[in-house]
């Protein structure tokens, strides 16, 4: 900018000895002689020059510092070589500022007040109703393991004749009712005439009752025919097929020998008949035989007419009892000799 001073320079005087090798090093002659030789002249040469240039300095600097058209500001910054050093003047140049006008804003006269708006009522949120729990297993679906009988009723029970007694059946039904809490059912109720029931028919009651409690019909009927082939199956421990003549659809059957009541047969075919039970057909290279005696209890069957046929040998299992059942559903109409309907008069569940 026109008028502006030069920038100041760094006078190196007391930085002599780097000089002196400067000076040197641009010198034929070598380093200076005190005899007055031709370093010594140019390096009173150089001092004549740098003492012009101080003088050419000073002069400038006062001139500076007169009154201005300008308004000026310095700052100071710390040198590095120790003290203060002031830097020149820096001209400022202020910018008119440019005022934009104030368009007034119109004010509206305030209009009437709407009343507030009467409040919607809000109908409550449903809660939503939980989801039905689907626990109890009907086939295909079986436990995934065995359920040890809690408490052991076989500690309560004979083996070796029919046992309906107190202690016996309180246990048993203990057991049932902590087996079918696992699959969110409730403990199993008798009919209040149980006592009464021949183990043929309890076993068929024994039977319905765990498939209502699932959701499956119940046999209707108890057949004279298939009563007559399930004897035969007890006395001879094996599982009775259908007798030659019966008209059937499908059918399951089921054996088990040296328990006391049915009530102890329905517990180890409902509950203990997976891999390492007493479920002979169940065997680690026989995986289908697993939990067969509950798939035949729960057996879905259309029930146009299903029937049932129950057997009781007192010493058919080695002199011990063996029972049977079978669960058929029947294309005819078999004659019976006792009904499901007969029984729902003594339920209590």
């Amino acid at each position: 900018m026109s008028g502006s001073p030069p920038a100041p320079r760094t006078f190196r005087c007391r930085r002599g000895a780097a000089d002196t090798w400067r000076v040197n090093r641009g010198s034929r002659w070598g380093r200076t002689s005190p005899d007055g030789g031709p370093g010594s002249r140019w390096l009173r040469l150089g001092c004549l020059l740098a003492a012009g240039q101080l003088v050419v300095l000073v002069a400038l600097v006062a001139q500076s510092g007169g009154p201005s058209g300008a308004k000026a500001s310095s700052k100071r910054i710390m040198g590095s070589a120790g003290g203060d050093v002031a830097l020149p003047p820096v001209r400022v140049l202020r910018t008119p500022a440019t005022t934009v006008p104030v368009v007034p804003t119109t004010t509206a006269p305030p209009g009437p007040v709407a009343p507030p708006a009467a409040a919607v009522p809000v109908a409550p949120t449903p809660t939503p109703a939980a989801p039905a729990v689907v626990s109890a297993l009907v086939p295909p679906a079986h436990p995934a393991s065995n359920i040890a009988p809690q408490p052991d009723f076989l500690q309560s029970c004979s083996g070796t004749q029919y046992d309906g007694s107190a202690p016996c059946t309180s246990a048993v039904l203990a057991a049932i009712a902590n087996a079918r809490h696992q699959e969110g059912l409730g403990a199993l109720a008798l009919p209040t005439n149980w006592a009464q029931l021949s183990p043929e028919r309890q076993l068929f009651v024994a039977t319905n009752l765990e498939r209502t409690a699932r959701g499956l019909p119940p046999m209707t009927a108890m057949a004279s025919a298939l009563d007559q082939g399930a004897e035969q199956g007890a006395a001879q421990d094996t599982d009775p097929p259908p007798p030659g003549g019966f008209p059937y659809s499908q059918w399951g059957s089921n054996w088990a020998g040296a328990v006391g009541n049915p009530l102890e047969a329905m517990y180890f075919w409902m509950y203990d008949d997976g891999l390492g039970s007493a479920n002979i057909e169940c065997t680690p290279s026989n995986a289908r035989g697993c939990w067969g005696h509950r798939a035949n209890v729960l057996i879905e069957l259309p029930c146009r007419v299903c029937v049932m046929g129950a057997g009781w040998a007192p010493q058919g299992y080695q002199h011990d009892p063996s029972m049977t059942e079978i669960l058929v559903e029947s294309s005819g109409s078999p004659a019976t000799d006792f009904t499901w309907q007969e029984e729902t008069a003594y339920l209590t569940g």
